[in-house]
């Protein structure tokens, strides 16, 4: 008779995680912070927002821009996204005994990542928060930056033109 390892999820912290994220998906959907499509499937916008938050992580930034700019891949590629999440949600059972989500540990998560960052998968959900974070002018001065500076003449004459000590 062959013992399997006891899972390290109780069924009462599965169930309690559970109930609060779906709690969590109602509340925000009532106060409009998630776009429509991840309250349809919080299951899946669950995972994508924790990977989003992995591989970007600003804890500035609302959810809400993590879904947004990850929403178009469930259009143009769902079935990447479904089986890349799929397998990461294994490779995390077999090395932590929970799904992806479920790992609370930062590091062991990073690990993970670190596993797949050549797969097409990582790929393309990388180059979507990438493009979707960095390029969004609503976020620009969550980062300190005040957008292009050609239409008013460029930095040199707008308090950027001292001697840097650093160069």
């Amino acid at each position: 008779m062959t013992a399997y390892p006891r899972a390290t999820l109780s069924r009462r912290r599965f169930l309690t995680l559970t109930g609060a994220l779906t709690a969590g998906s109602l509340a925000l959907g009532a106060t409009g912070l998630w776009p429509r499509w991840a309250l349809a499937e919080p299951d899946l916008a669950q995972r994508l927002l924790r990977l989003g938050r992995d591989i970007y992580p600003h804890e500035a930034i609302a959810d809400r821009y993590y879904l947004e700019t990850l929403a178009p891949l469930l259009e143009e590629n769902r079935e990447l996204v479904a089986a890349g999440l799929d397998d990461l949600d294994r490779r995390a059972r077999a090395a932590h005994g929970s799904d992806y989500v479920g790992i609370e540990n930062d590091a062991e998560r990073e690990t993970l990542l670190r596993d797949i960052q050549h797969t097409p998968f990582f790929a393309t959900v990388k180059g979507s928060l990438l493009m979707g974070i960095y390029n969004n002018p609503a976020l620009w001065p969550e980062f300190g930056y005040g957008g292009s500076s050609w239409e008013q003449g460029g930095y040199l004459h707008r308090g950027f033109d001292a001697d840097p000590d650093w160069l």
